[in-house]
């Protein structure tokens, strides 16, 4: 499967310009486009977004490294072609041409429209249209698009994986890598459209209570399903004021990077600079370090200290307890599930017509009769078994819980050195941070314009927003724990009373039906994680050694949680976080990852690939793109990205370059021409 043709009319600083790819074959698999700073490579992979998934492209730029702030109609009314504003063309217009096997694929072209003032008028213009032999063939209809994206290339919440900018994307690398992994395998899991149709199943029950003819709930359901709503409100809440604070505590540490690369620019004497950047690094290291035992303390203060508080006799009632709502929950499911057997028993019994009885039963015994029947049956349930709860008592819990939470008490073990390890570890992490916070007031620089002076009072502030927003987001993360702890106890209780009122008022079946489908995608959307994360592990750390050719590598593991650790050939997990370049290795193993495991042999788009990566980074990754002889991999560079060596060195895989050239046409205006079969001042393609 690959991209063979790209038409633009009108979009940004393009004109009109047709890219032409060749099928990938004879291990000549990279196309590679070339052009400076502004000369529209970042417009070819925003064009790919806009013509194939339209206004459902947007929440997804942001995740590919692409800036889009701006909502669709500005977005779309910037795009417009100067040029074309002012001779009155009143459109712009994407064409992608997707190749299959055989030939065989489809072709896209979306046109938008606008007036006179350039602002859009709202709605696309879809025209689809299947391939034979590579061409356009017979007209499809538009509103299948989504449907043959999503079974023939590549669904838009997964082309983040193919589609980015990697100058962009590698900042994923200064999130927490449990946040980045999970985005990736929601996406690839489809959990965002499992959420969609929670609340979509949510309005359904509103609105069919709604029309009930005014009949009304009784009131603890009702209590119980505001209180829920309420928690799901505050839920939403605290999940955007975290996503902020990641995207603050990201944005500020970008920049505390960017002032760091001042700082090593200025170039001082001594190697003083250069000790500015270890102390620096090594700082960050600890910070990491220390804040692991400070989350491993509170766990252990949080999760299993307060139960070795607990009297002996206490805990051993408590566990009593949940074993014998156990056995009392599986009675009741056994006495339940053969509750119809008996109906029908009963009603099989009193049909028989033979043998006759003679004389008939009076009405008197035949009532004798259903009561003895009737009791014996009970007999087989009653009285209750020796071992089952009299009374649930602990009604909160559902029977996976209650098992799951006495394998913790049976595994509880909290002993005084742990404790007594973890603050001294603690305390040793927090003395090398003072050494090392003293080294630096002794390390000088070279100001002699008061640039490094402003810097560093910048790289100060900066950390102090920095700590912030990292106390921010704790506080906000134990926030959304307590609240969502509080949200199932309440979904729970809704579940039950809902339940009586369903088997009180049978009409309501259809309420019932989708409160159970949304109780199922609540318990779904945790356990889909652990589908994928084996396959992941695997794929990340068959990329990542083929990337980081480091000798102490070993593997990556991922939880469903969207944990990572790397490993090294002894066992031990490794503290990864050191270099740009090494963190970026992490974030295109990330993705390869994830695109193997989604099982879609679509091309990789990637603009900007090896921005601000060394010599050794660029071969590696360059070396990685080169291997994947069976996918179509398109390159858009700069010249000090790809440059003569590396091209010269990638020549053999290549099956076509282009040129980009940008030129001013007037009044404010310009425009950007591809010339095929050039790059740079470097050669021509020799395919």
């Amino acid at each position: 499967m690959w991209i063979s043709r790209l038409e633009l009319q009108n979009f940004k600083s393009y004109q009109h310009q047709v890219f032409e790819f060749p099928q990938p074959e004879q291990d000549r698999h990279i196309v590679l486009i070339g052009g400076k700073n502004a000369y529209g490579k970042t417009t070819l992979l925003e064009a790919l977004y806009l013509c194939l998934y339209g206004k459902d492209a947007m929440p997804h730029l942001a995740r590919a490294g692409l800036r889009s702030e701006r909502g669709y109609p500005s977005f779309l009314e910037r795009a417009l072609h100067g040029h074309a504003q002012l001779i009155g063309r009143d459109s712009m217009s994407v064409a992608v041409r997707i190749v299959g096997e055989q030939e065989e694929g489809i072709q896209v072209a979306r046109r938008w429209f606008f007036r006179a003032n350039g602002d859009w008028t709202p709605g696309d213009e879809v025209v689809l249209h299947s391939l034979r032999r590579g061409m356009p063939d017979r007209p499809l209809p538009a509103d299948q698009l989504t449907e043959h994206l999503d079974r023939h290339f590549i669904p838009a919440h997964i082309a983040p994986f193919f589609f980015f900018d990697g100058e962009e994307v590698k900042k994923l690398a200064d999130q927490e890598r449990v946040e980045q992994i999970k985005q990736g395998m929601e996406g690839l899991l489809g959990v965002t459209l499992l959420r969609e149709l929670h609340q979509r199943l949510e309005r359904f029950q509103r609105d069919q209570k709604a029309n009930r003819g005014g009949t009304s709930e009784p009131g603890r359901v009702e209590e119980l399903e505001a209180a829920v709503r309420r928690q799901e409100q505050e839920c939403n809440r605290l999940l955007e004021q975290k996503a902020e604070w990641e995207q603050t505590l990201m944005d500020s540490k970008v920049r505390r990077q960017d002032l760091m690369n001042q700082v090593l620019a200025l170039g001082g004497g001594g190697g003083d600079i250069a000790t500015v950047k270890d102390i620096m690094e090594e700082k960050g290291s600890l910070r990491r370090a220390r804040d692991a035992v400070e989350a491993e303390l509170a766990q252990l203060l949080s999760d299993k200290l307060p139960f070795h508080l607990m009297r002996p006799d206490l805990r051993d009632e408590l566990v009593r307890q949940w074993m014998a709502e156990l056995d009392r929950g599986r009675w009741e499911a056994r006495r339940d599930s053969m509750e119809p057997d008996r109906r029908l028993f009963i009603e099989n019994f009193f049909a028989l017509t033979a043998p006759s009885l003679d004389p008939p039963l009076t009405p008197d015994q035949d009532a004798a009769l259903r009561q003895r029947i009737d009791r014996a049956w009970q007999g087989l349930f009653y009285p209750i078994p020796e071992g089952c709860a009299q009374e649930i008592v602990h009604r909160w819990l559902h029977d996976g819980q209650r098992t799951a939470a006495l394998d913790g008490l049976r595994g509880l073990q909290l002993g005084r050195q742990t404790v007594l390890g973890a603050v001294a570890r603690l305390v040793e992490l927090q003395e090398r941070e003072r050494v090392l916070d003293y080294r630096l007031t002794r390390v000088e620089g070279i100001d002699r314009d008061g640039t490094l002076a402003r810097i560093k009072e910048s790289l100060s502030a900066l950390n102090q927003d920095i700590e912030e927003a990292e106390r921010k987001l704790g506080d906000v993360g134990r926030h959304l724990t307590a609240i969502e702890a509080t949200l199932a106890q309440d979904r729970a209780a809704y579940a039950r009373e809902h339940e009586r009122l369903v088997r009180a008022a049978p009409a309501q079946s259809n309420i019932a039906k989708a409160e159970r489908v949304r109780n199922l995608i609540s318990a779904l959307i945790p356990e889909l994680y652990a589908l994928k994360t084996r396959r992941l592990s695997e794929a990340m750390t068959a990329a990542f050694g083929r990337l980081a050719h480091t000798p102490w590598f070993d593997r990556i593991l991922v939880d469903e949680l969207g944990r990572s650790r790397l490993y090294s050939r002894d066992g031990n997990e490794v503290d990864f976080d050191k270099s740009a370049g090494e963190n970026q290795l992490f974030v295109t193993a990330l993705l390869a990852g994830l695109a193997e495991v989604s099982g879609v042999n679509a091309p990789l788009v990637v603009d900007t690939p090896l921005g601000r990566l060394d010599v050794q980074h660029r071969q590696n990754i360059l070396d990685f793109w080169l291997s994947d002889k069976n996918r179509q991999v398109i390159l858009l560079s700069q010249d000090a990205e790809i440059g003569e060596d590396l091209f010269r060195r990638m020549q053999p895989a290549l099956a076509k370059t282009y040129l980009l050239h940008h030129e001013v046409i007037g009044q404010g205006v310009s425009k950007t021409v591809a010339y095929p079969d050039l790059y740079f001042d470097f050669g021509r393609t020799t395919a």
